[in-house]
């Protein structure tokens, strides 16, 4: 193939029909552009001979001191790679093309960029392409519920005793926007772990609305008997691809020990799985959370982050 590799802006990008990926919408990206003023773009991946889109990434740049590099955002989890192949015959050749358009991304990557860090997808398995161009790729882990076998029956014996324990507690299941009880219960986590993560509590609260305004994001918690918040999950939802993202979570310490963490999880996997097929836990690189993830009995995926 004759590979074209190049970068445009997020509104000039011809053909926005064609992405399926919630992770590389347009009004996705430009929203992460306007409000936390990240310079993002396409990185467009064609085939000169006939102009045909071959792939399709984004590229979150940033500037430091003056050097431009790719940065891994936080509240941009996955940078999917999304491949506009046709499938051919054999497997192999297929592999070969994936194999060639990775190399021609990091190639470009290396010769614009002093540094780069960007997480891809599980989707994207074969990093041989990043490796052999001069860049590292590190594991990554996260767990996905396979929806369609979807069972609190799966679940290691410690949760199926936590679920028992929140059901049959007063919690009810709500799908109503509440912004400032998930800020509320974050604050409550960040200092209760001494976190060094910074919130801005103007312009996030802002992102999640508009991103559940364009119907990119559901929120979901469950509600205590005096009508607080128990634990809340915003869940970015890929229609496309039948992928739901258990984006951000928080629970009250309170009702950790209730197992209500656990029941909104499942309780979220029920209501998901007439929809959608994968249920991604988003992450299990820390010591308590991927045990907790791995005692419900979610399949383990691996990830990479590729870095220059």
């Amino acid at each position: 193939m004759n590979i074209e590799v190049k970068s445009c802006r997020i509104s000039d990008f011809a053909h926005p029909q064609l992405i399926t990926n919630v992770f590389l919408y347009p009004k996705y990206l430009l929203l992460i552009k306007d409000l936390f003023g990240i310079d993002v773009k396409y990185l467009v991946v064609t085939n000169r001979d006939n102009n045909n889109l071959l792939a399709l990434t984004v590229s979150y740049e940033k500037k430091i001191l003056g050097i431009p590099t790719i940065i891994n955002p936080s509240v941009a989890y996955y940078q999917p790679i999304e491949l506009f192949l046709i499938q051919r015959k054999y497997k192999n050749e297929n592999q070969l093309q994936e194999l060639e358009i990775y190399q021609r991304i990091s190639e470009y990557y290396q010769k614009y960029y002093f540094k780069v860090e960007k997480n891809l997808s599980p989707e994207t398995q074969d990093i041989r392409g990043f490796i052999w161009s001069g860049m590292t790729a590190s594991p990554l882990y996260t767990y996905v519920f396979d929806l369609n076998s979807y069972s609190s029956d799966t679940f290691f014996k410690r949760q199926r005793a936590s679920l028992r324990k929140a059901q049959n507690l007063s919690y009810q299941f709500s799908q109503e926007e509440d912004i400032k009880s998930y800020l509320r219960l974050v604050k409550d986590t960040k200092d209760r772990q001494d976190w060094k993560v910074k919130i801005d509590e103007n312009v996030f609260p802002n992102f999640l609305k508009k991103l559940i305004d364009l119907e990119y994001v559901k929120q979901f918690s469950l509600i205590k008997e005096n009508g607080e918040v128990a634990s809340t999950m915003f869940c970015l939802l890929d229609n496309n691809n039948k992928i739901a993202y258990a984006w951000l979570q928080s629970t009250a310490i309170e009702d950790l020990a209730n197992g209500a963490s656990t029941l909104l999880i499942h309780t979220i996997s029920q209501h998901l799985k007439d929809k959608y097929q994968t249920f991604d836990l988003c992450g299990a690189n820390t010591n308590t959370i991927a045990r907790f993830k791995a005692s419900m009995g979610a399949q383990l995926k691996v990830f990479y982050r590729i870095k220059l």
